[in-house]
């Protein structure tokens, strides 16, 4: 017998791979007919297998497979893998016993059950699949409606409602219990103001107040109708109420003495379709808040009259200082002139009177800077150019300095203009300048600067002005800076902290009253041993500057026709006489008066001036406005006046203002303007 050949091994091993491709065809047909058959079959088939826990009990089972009538009649859809308490862990319980028995025992099991998650009856068919220790069972059923499914629904929602209803009147009674334990004293009206609920609060407070508590159903104006102003009140508040508005205002009930403050939050009632049915209040009592409030505008007014009266004492106390030095000069240099003429020395007699006239343009200066401070000078606002003036002032700044002390200017060209004052800018800047000079004794760099700054609202806020555009001038220096309090306190008049005659405490305060009097701010920035800043914040010309009509000064010429007759009222003696003796030099005709009084007498009596120079207060009850309105239209009009407001006094078109101190040529010049301007129109009318 011969050994196999290797040709003889190939042609068996090809063969049994042909009968092997044979069965598993034969096994891939007969599982797709058994898919197709599992697939079509009406009834509902599915492969679970029971589950046991770490101590060996079944308490749970997974869907290995199931077909699609299992969807169909359990209307509930499973997921393979998944185990029953990840599905229906709600019913899980029901359904364990019956496979888990089966499971156990390998008996079949046929039973009817509900499946609550899809309200069907199920009829089940269960059965054991080898091996046994697998615990796989296959389950076919079939399902169908539950006849009581509407029923049970019903039952369910029953009670779902019922559940909502106890939980809507427990929420109901604990509002009512929060709203009856409030605070607040809580009222609701409909919208004929009838009221419809009101809380233990409330109750409480109309007991106190009235003696009674409205009964639910009363009307409200009828319960409180002898408190007019509150029905008053309410009258005009209610309408608001019923058009959907929601408000706060405050109320004040009880009789004097026992005046209780009410703070009412008012709103609208509304019902499911938010139709206005009525309205609701709650009251707060904030009597206590009222009251501490008053204490608290007591204690600042009280603040504030203290603070005013230390201001006017400091105040008053530097002015007497000065000018007590100035009148001494001037009564020392007078009656030294007058001894000097006495004895003939009339060339000391002139230069004692050059002195004293001197001192008393010293004390102007002093009444200057102090209306400057109180915002009540006279501006002569135009169009500036910041770095324009600066530019001019250097020689100025420069000759104010020490050697030692470096000047520098960093204002650009180009910047926004402003409208302002020049001559009172350059003497604040000057003052600035001097300032912080004396800050720095041993040497130092002054920087002014400008720079365009919109004022936001937050910066607004601090700088306490309104929002918009301004320009800033900064002037600084590396000196010997301010304390916070020494800062906070140097826009006081007469506050210095120079040595006892280098500085009168009024340069600050006036830079201070000319800036805020010109719409401006100040800053003052200060670090004691660094330096500081002081910035002037200035608004932006907004190119609607009036322009202003120059007068051109002619010299007065005595006129060569008759004499000007001139009433002269003025009750100071002293002045009067000045003024009457002067006039007289300038060879007119004086009638002078003390009162102004005896000057109307005068002019009812057919007296016919060329020209009135009189004071705006005078003594008695006749005021020079009220001899303006006696005076001949011919008649020129001079107010000679001490009071800061020249623009509070109402001019005619004839008249003019001087205000005291005046250089004597200066009211010479204004009394020939008049004259002239009189004589032109009474030419004129001729």
């Amino acid at each position: 017998m011969t050994s196999p050949t290797p040709l003889d091994d190939r042609a068996a091993l090809q063969a049994r791979l042909l009968e092997l491709e044979a069965e598993h065809e034969q096994l891939r047909l007969k599982a797709a007919a058994y898919d197709a058959v599992v697939e079509q079959i009406d009834e509902g088939l599915c492969i679970l297998q029971v589950l046991e826990d770490e101590h060996g009990q079944l308490n749970d089972y997974r869907y290995l497979m199931y077909n699609e009538a299992c969807a169909r009649h359990t209307l509930h859809v499973k997921e393979v893998g998944l185990t029953a308490r990840q599905t229906i862990p709600d019913e899980v319980d029901q359904w364990l016993p019956h496979f888990a028995e089966v499971a156990r025992t390998g008996v079949p099991l046929h039973f009817e059950q509900r499946l609550a998650v899809s309200n069907r009856w199920l009829t089940l068919k269960v059965s054991r699949l080898e091996p046994a220790c697998e615990r796989i069972l296959l389950v076919l059923f079939t399902g169908r409606p539950d006849e009581n499914a509407d029923i049970h629904q019903l039952q369910a929602l029953n009670q779902e409602l019922a559940q909502q209803v106890d939980r809507e009147l427990a929420s109901r009674k604990l509002l009512g219990k929060l709203v009856d334990h409030s605070v607040a004293n809580v009222f609701a009206a409909d919208c004929n103001f009838r009221l419809l609920a009101i809380n233990r609060t409330a109750q409480e407070t109309f007991k106190r107040w009235r003696g009674l508590v409205p009964m639910v159903g009363e009307y409200i104006p009828d319960f409180i109708a002898d408190q007019p102003d509150i029905v008053k009140q309410l009258s005009g508040l209610w309408p608001r109420i019923m058009t959907g508005e929601s408000f706060v205002d405050t109320v004040a009930v009880g009789l004097e003495g026992n005046v209780r403050h009410y703070e009412v939050r008012y709103n609208p009632l509304l019902d499911a379709d938010q139709v206005v049915q009525g309205g609701f209040m709650f009251a707060y009592d904030i009597t206590e808040r009222v009251a501490e409030q008053q204490r608290l505008e007591q204690v600042e007014e009280t603040l504030r009259q203290s603070q005013k009266m230390e201001a006017i004492g400091q105040l008053t106390g530097g002015i007497s200082h000065d000018f007590n030095n100035l009148l001494g000069s001037i009564m020392g240099a007078l009656e030294v002139a007058a001894q000097r003429q006495t004895e003939g020395r009339y060339p000391d007699a002139a230069r004692l009177m050059g002195l004293a006239r001197q001192d008393t343009k010293r004390a102007a200066t002093l009444v200057q800077r102090l209306l400057t401070f109180a915002r009540q000078q006279k501006l002569s606002p135009q169009t500036v150019d910041v770095h324009e003036l600066v530019t001019s002032m250097h020689d100025l700044i420069k000759s104010s300095l020490h050697a030692s002390i470096e000047f520098q200017d960093l204002t650009k060209p180009g910047q926004w203009l402003v409208q302002i004052d020049p001559s009172q800018l350059e003497n604040a800047l000057l003052n600035l300048c001097i300032n912080a000079r004396d800050a720095m004794p041993l040497g130092g760099a002054l920087v002014i600067r400008n720079s365009d700054v919109r004022v936001s609202p937050s910066l607004a806020e601090r700088l306490q002005l309104p929002v918009g555009d301004y320009v800033r001038i900064s002037v600084s220096d590396n000196g010997v800076g301010m304390s916070s309090n020494v800062a906070e306190r140097a826009m006081e008049p007469f506050f210095t902290t120079k040595p006892l005659g280098q500085g009168s405490g009024l340069g600050l305060p006036m830079v201070y009253g000319f800036i805020r009097q010109s719409e401006g701010q100040v800053k003052i920035t200060s670090t004691p041993g660094q330096g500081t800043c002081v910035d002037l914040y200035l608004p932006k010309d907004t190119g609607q500057v009036a322009a202003s009509i120059d007068k051109v000064s002619t010299p007065f010429c005595p006129p060569q026709q008759d004499k000007h007759l001139v009433m002269l009222v003025e009750d100071e003696d002293t002045l009067r006489l000045v003024i009457e003796e002067l006039l007289i030099d300038q060879g007119m005709e004086v009638r002078a008066f003390t009162e102004g009084s005896q000057a109307l007498e005068a002019l009812r009596a057919g007296l016919q001036p060329s020209l009135l120079i009189t004071d705006i207060g005078l003594p008695g009850r006749v005021s020079g406005k009220q001899l303006e309105t006696a005076l001949p239209d011919s008649a020129a009009l001079l107010y000679i006046t001490g009071y800061a407001d020249q623009e509070g006094i109402a001019m005619s078109h004839r008249g003019a203002v001087m205000c005291k101190p005046f250089a004597l040529a200066a009211l010479v010049e204004q009394v020939g303007l008049l004259l002239a301007s009189a004589a032109a129109d009474s030419n004129r009318r001729s």
